[in-house]
């Protein structure tokens, strides 16, 4: 896929942070480009800041864990713009920590956000994609911590690791078709998943909270870069699509010589 002029555009979590840099990146490609959150005061706020860009911008109170949430979304899409031809399965929480020091409410909240979101995106909105036989894409967005585990991420990098083989498995039910599928993996940006008790307009507090995070500055991409890499990932075809080179190369070269390495110790060639 590589025009996005005229074509309808689908993002859950897109009141900040990722995506909101998407949606942005979409508006500037001339897309028709609708939001979703169950933020209410975010997303009127993105909504604003998408109508500078762009007069074609509709947002929606949606929940990617309620079926009934996103089929209500598809209506509502239907009756502004022409159907959906790229889905942005972008909603998702955190939930760091150690295995056994994670409760059992977090580990079944995250999954169902991480994990049954972006599928439930999927029954929703593929069928009439495969249907209208026209170009198409989904992007998952999943992490870093979806490809190689790192720190204590618990129940947050065990979701982003199903959100990454989810969508290689997604990728091959779409081969012949003329729909495809992508993999968002972010290692590090700044959102307001590092702030999140501050509304967006609070911008001395933000800039307050940043200075006392210096590394996040130092090796952070912004929400707006990851969105132009998402469209480029669409137009290149990207299965994964990566926001950084330098700690994520580090991390998948170190993944895979432990892949490698136990594979020649098991059976040496």
């Amino acid at each position: 896929m590589q025009e996005f002029n005229g074509k309808t555009v689908f993002i859950t979590g897109g009141a900040s942070g990722v995506g909101l840099g998407i949606a942005k990146a979409f508006a500037k490609a001339n897309a028709n480009v609708v939001i979703a959150d169950i933020q209410t005061d975010r997303l009127i706020d993105a909504e604003q800041q998408l109508r500078a860009l762009s007069k074609h911008v509709l947002a929606i109170e949606a929940d990617t864990t309620d079926v009934a949430s996103l089929q209500r979304a598809q209506t509502e899409i239907e009756a502004a713009f022409n159907p959906v031809s790229v889905l942005c399965n972008n909603a998702g929480i955190g939930g760091g920590g150690k295995i056994l020091e994670t409760a059992e409410e977090k580990w079944r909240r995250v999954t169902e956000v991480n994990l049954w979101g972006p599928l439930n995106g999927v029954k929703v909105f593929l069928p009439g994609m495969l249907a209208r036989g026209e170009p198409g894409h989904i992007v998952n967005t999943a992490s870093f911590s979806g490809i190689q585990g790192h720190h204590s991420q618990g129940a947050y990098g065990t979701s982003k690791f199903a959100a990454v083989g989810f969508s290689e498995f997604l990728r091959n039910d779409l081969e012949g078709t003329c729909i495809s599928a992508s993999v968002l993996c972010p290692h590090v940006v700044d959102t307001p998943i590092f702030y999140p008790d501050l509304k967006p307009n609070e911008t001395e507090e933000i800039q307050a909270r940043r200075e006392k995070m210096p590394w996040l500055q130092e090796i952070a991409v912004s929400a707006d870069t990851v969105g132009e890499q998402v469209l480029a990932g669409i137009r290149n075809n990207e299965l994964y699509i990566f926001c950084d080179g330098s700690d994520s190369r580090e991390m998948l070269e170190a993944r895979c010589r432990d892949l490698i390495g136990a594979m020649n110790r098991q059976f040496p060639n």
